[in-house]
């Protein structure tokens, strides 16, 4: 349309028509015109929106026909940020810079995608400007010729009546009394074994009322539950099945486009149970009287009620009569978020593996919109997949803006390669969900999008400045609803969290309006993991080490809790001797270090019995340290008061005095054990040897132990011998 010398239309557009518009520049996003003038520009989208849809220039004067250039930084995001206050969430305007000047300016192009079935409406009023209101909320708007009509809401309702028309047996795969199931968006579908069996399983499971299939938009979640609904009806599982859907918009080629939404009210889902069930007359009572008598006729019979899309379903008494079925009947439903609580199995819709994803974009391949795949091979169809995280719909959406498959591949690994997929697909997939996010939740969201790696909850907690409490439980929320991932870090043997990589672009994408605090949440987690909130330098070099995850063992944490200990901070000790035992369970050295703290700081013998008894379990094979472990384990026990406690301490005291013959402590404590058994040969055969090596105090535990032994086993002369060697050693 341009002439990119001049930049001005080419011959034959320097008009405006039905199809575009010329804007001299962008409305600012503050000031006091910017809400008037964004509600213009509003009602122009509007009104190519519920036409064919069309393009607005900004930067070209609409009476000469130059260019001009725009002058306002905008995107994609600030542009539709601005037009959501009047328009339905549905209609997303993709907006570019092109031809940008060296002092910036530009010409700003908004391409405005057409209308579904049914026009959009205006959701909110237009501000007052000399006391009137440009439009209503409720009313629409249209392109007629090159100008924009606005419509009042009572001529929008009889134009969108006008419209209307029948649809009984195309919204339906089965429409006869008692079924009425919905019609299958899919033509074939690819088998997901592993969900399909969840879902089936659930249908049948008698404690469970609701099974509820959660993922973000274009997992399959209405693929999967048509499929479970129909498969019921063909095994007649059911008595009757009424299938409504609550779906107002869908992705295509051209963009998101609105579409007529079945469920309003739960009045209407009164009604449609009424019909499948053969009894219309239901239709004419009150409310009250009506859920009365539906749910009389529903406890009568085995059935299944199907909702697709509950997450746009605002009358909540819908989900309050799902939460309350009679009982033996059963309902499938599919959301964005789980809404219904009661009696309910989540049956989370992920991303598609690798066979079924390839199995996926050869169905495809059979269908006349498609055939300009042609003989795609499985690892072409592995490598566009993954690059749009195995997303069904992503795929297909894909594959729908390509003209060739050398154009999905590049187009897809170009989007890898600069983390940024299609505004269009991120809209539909997270726009809702999002919006209806609480505060922390979007806060955890935007923490996880920072990096490109998974995090420990403890550097969420940080830069969210929230407790830990309320981090993992929304943690658990945002896993549950597909948004967040949770992985298993070997090295910190502990859970940490991140975004698959569609989602991390769309809340980046929605964090371009806000740099600064993109660059606040890269300074919280940057003092957190360099420990800059340690002030102890010694300190500091551990915790660091410890939460950049290059301590791959128990070292850092078990230094820090010695280091807290010789501070008598004995609460951050065992805080901490805690930790490195639930990241390291097999470490000996925690253990044993956090049984001394117990025995000595605590004087909880208990406890320090149990954790040698662990450090013992995983001592080394040889050496000190072994020795060490198991001569405190029977010096603790030999006085546990257990049954057979000197059963189990001469066993360990063994071993310690094996591994090393010269620990007299050891062998002091084994000749003990030994006497207390009656083993007076034993206890000679362990003291003899060392009694002359030992220092003064071993000789005074020994003596009596190895006297005892000799009279025991009449060793007359050993035991003079001992005598005069003692008293000449005490004398020394």
């Amino acid at each position: 349309m341009f002439d990119k010398s001049t930049i001005r239309p080419r011959f034959g557009y320097n008009h405006e028509t039905e199809l575009w518009d010329y804007k001299r520049d962008c409305p600012p996003k503050n000031g006091p015109n910017a809400d008037a003038a964004w509600a213009n520009i509003a009602s122009d989208v509007l009104a190519f929106h519920n036409q064919q849809g069309g393009l607005i220039f900004f930067g070209v004067d609409d009476a000469s026909f130059q260019f001009v250039g725009a002058s306002r930084m905008l995107d994609s995001k600030m542009f539709n940020d601005q037009l959501r206050r009047y328009l339905p969430d549905n209609i997303f305007v993709e907006y570019s810079r092109e031809f940008i000047q060296d002092d910036q300016r530009y010409l700003g192009v908004a391409l405005i995608p057409p209308r579904g079935p049914m026009p959009a409406r205006f959701r909110a009023g237009a501000p007052l400007t000399n006391g009137k209101r440009k439009f209503e909320k409720e009313g629409s708007a249209r392109r007629e010729g090159d100008s924009t009509r606005i419509l009042s809401p009572a001529k929008t309702e009889a134009w969108i009546q006008s419209l209307h028309v029948p649809t009984v047996g195309n919204s339906f795969a089965v429409d006869i009394p008692y079924f009425r199931i919905l019609k299958p968006e899919y033509e074939e579908f690819v088998q997901r074994s592993e969900l399909g069996r969840q879902i089936e399983r659930s249908l049948r499971d008698g404690r469970i009322a609701v099974t509820s299939l959660v993922g973000i938009g274009g997992m399959g979640k209405t693929a999967l539950a048509t499929w479970a609904a129909l498969r019921a009806y063909e095994a007649q599982e059911f008595k009757y099945i009424v299938s409504v859907t609550a779906k107002d918009r869908e992705l295509t080629a051209t963009g998101i486009v609105g579409l007529e939404n079945k469920l309003t009210s739960f009045e209407r889902l009164l009604d449609e149970i009424a019909d499948v069930l053969q009894f219309p007359d239901l239709r004419e009572l009150p409310i009250e009287k009506k859920e009365e008598e539906i749910r009389t006729l529903l406890g009568s019979d085995k059935g299944l009620i199907y909702v697709d899309n509950l997450e746009t379903v605002d009358d909540v008494r819908i989900i309050d009569f799902l939460d309350e079925l009679p009982a033996g009947v059963r309902a499938i439903v599919t959301s964005r978020r789980s809404r219904v609580r009661v009696a309910v199995r989540p049956v989370d819709i992920g991303t598609m593996n690798d066979r079924e994803v390839v199995a996926f974009v050869l169905m495809l391949t059979k269908q006349a919109a498609f055939k300009h795949l042609g003989r795609i091979t499985p690892a072409e169809a592995l490598r566009v997949g993954s690059a749009w995280n195995g997303i069904p719909l992503a795929i297909r959406w894909a594959f729908a803006r390509s003209k060739s498959v050398a154009e999905a591949i590049a187009s897809a690994e170009a989007a890898v390669a600069i983390g940024r997929q299609s505004e269009e697909l991120l809209e539909f997939s997270f726009r809702r969900v999002f919006d209806n996010l609480s505060p922390l939740e979007r806060k955890v969201l935007q923490v996880l999008s920072v990096l490109q790696r998974a995090i420990p909850i403890e550097a969420i907690v940080a830069s969210t400045a929230s407790g830990n409490v309320d981090v993992i439980d929304s943690l658990d929320d945002l896993v549950n609803d597909s948004l967040a991932v949770r992985e298993f870090d070997t090295n910190r043997n502990d859970y940490c969290y991140t975004l698959l990589p569609i989602t991390r672009a769309f809340v980046q994408h929605d964090m371009r309006s806000n740099t600064a605090q993109a660059r606040d949440l890269h300074k919280k987690l940057r003092d957190w993991f360099e420990a800059y909130d340690v002030r102890s330098s010694d300190e500091r070099l551990i915790v660091r080490q410890l939460r950049q995850g290059g301590a791959a063992d128990d070292t850092a944490l078990v230094d820090l809790a010695v280091a807290a200990e010789r501070e008598n901070k004995l609460d951050v000790a065992e805080r901490l001797f805690q930790q490195a035992l639930s990241r390291a369970p097999r470490s000996w050295r925690a253990a044993r270090l956090y049984g001394e703290f117990l025995r000595h700081k605590r004087q909880d013998l208990a406890g320090a019995l149990r954790l040698y008894g662990q450090a013992m379990a995983n001592a080394p094979a040889r050496g000190p340290d072994r020795s060490l472990i198991y001569r405190e384990y029977g010096i603790l026990m030999k006085d546990s008061g257990e049954p057979d406690a000197a059963d189990k301490a001469s066993v360990a005291l063994k071993e310690a005095v094996t591994e090393a013959p010269n620990d007299l402590i050891a062998a002091g404590a084994l000749a003990g054990v030994l006497d207390r058994k009656g083993a007076s040969r034993a206890v000679i055969e362990v003291l003899e040897s060392r009694f002359d090596r030992g220092d003064s105090k071993f000789r005074s535990i020994a003596y009596p132990v190895l006297l005892r032994a000799y009279d025991r086993t009449n060793e007359i002369l050993k035991a003079a011998e001992l005598k005069r060697r003692f008293a000449e050693s005490a004398h020394d």
